[in-house]
């Protein structure tokens, strides 16, 4: 009939890691399955990053840092929105492999003392 609905199928999972500014490098967040749909990503700032300059935050895979969020700013309390930032042509299909997630902390001016932030990747899984 003409109101039929094709159940496109699918589970909503998450993946959620922590980075702090004392992460030097990028941290991996998780493991998004190969042919997911990356629906939302979170960053939760838990306490707020003061270097004095940027505090900034991107999410990644491996050979490119900011494939899935670029720099974002994250020197406040609370959820840091990535409207603007979100890189969502990459999320429409992480691709056929297994895709390791990343989150880089980077930052400018006096070093930070103080900043966490949690970072979660919800995703679509393929139908089987």
């Amino acid at each position: 009939m003409g109101n039929s609905v094709t159940n496109i199928g699918g589970v909503l999972s998450a993946v959620t890691g922590t980075i702090a500014y004392t992460d030097s490098s990028a941290v991996t967040i998780g493991t998004v399955p190969a042919n997911a749909q990356i629906v939302d990503i979170n960053i939760d700032v838990t306490t707020a990053f003061d270097a004095a300059t940027t505090n900034t935050i991107t999410v990644g895979k491996s050979g490119s840092a900011a494939a899935f969020v670029a720099s974002t700013s994250i020197g406040s309390a609370g959820r840091a929105s990535v409207a603007t930032t979100g890189v969502y042509s990459a999320w429409a299909d992480v691709g056929s492999y297994d895709v390791p997630v990343t989150a880089t902390y980077s930052q400018t001016g006096t070093a930070a003392t103080a900043g966490a932030a949690r970072v979660t990747i919800v995703y679509r899984s393929p139908a089987p």
